[in-house]
């Protein structure tokens, strides 16, 4: 997504991350402000992962981190015609948008821009989803945007919180985007 004219939000342009993030962007949750000053430019470096920054009139208004995932489905999740059990998605990592621009749409377009991004590599490298773990109280959100939710992997995640005697109703929501129906 190079630049793209939207009348609610302006000018929108994508740079990939080419160093530290520049200070100022604050999207109200610490965690993820955190991972993007601490960690996105060193996991990009270690080729981790990937954050794009999305600029609206010149200013740093969101970003997206994303990388390679596995994603484990029932048989039913993932249809009749795939026979892997664990197929190969995008994951969208970390997507925050600062709180000037939050309720413009940026979140949505920055998730259409990640599943342009998929799709384009799903044609090289074998993707079919877009994956996301939805922190508690954006589900609805990303059904919104026809994301479904993981039943089996969310299984896993619970049976994992539990182990370790962590609070299951603290949990994301792991869910996916399926590239080829879009």
């Amino acid at each position: 997504m190079s630049a793209r004219n939207d009348s609610s939000l302006g000018e929108v342009t994508v740079r990939k991350l080419e160093g530290p993030p520049e200070p100022g962007f604050d999207c109200g949750h610490s965690e993820q402000n955190a991972f993007l000053y601490e960690h996105a430019w060193r996991d990009q470096q270690e080729l981790v992962s990937v954050t794009y920054q999305y600029f609206v009139d010149g200013i740093f208004a969101g970003f997206a981190t994303v990388s390679m995932d596995g994603l484990a489905l029932t048989f039913r999740e993932r249809g009749p015609y795939i026979r892997y059990e664990t197929v190969g998605a995008t994951k969208l990592a970390q997507l925050g948008v600062d709180v000037r621009f939050q309720g413009r749409g940026l979140g949505e377009t920055i998730v259409a821009d990640v599943i342009a991004r998929a799709q384009k590599s799903g044609e090289r490298i074998g993707c079919r989803f877009v994956a996301v773990d939805a922190r508690p109280g954006l589900d609805g959100w990303y059904e919104r945007l026809a994301f479904k939710r993981n039943k089996l992997m969310q299984q896993r995640m619970a049976q994992l919180a539990l182990e370790k005697k962590r609070d299951v109703e603290r949990l994301a929501t792991s869910m996916r985007f399926d590239i080829r129906n879009s």
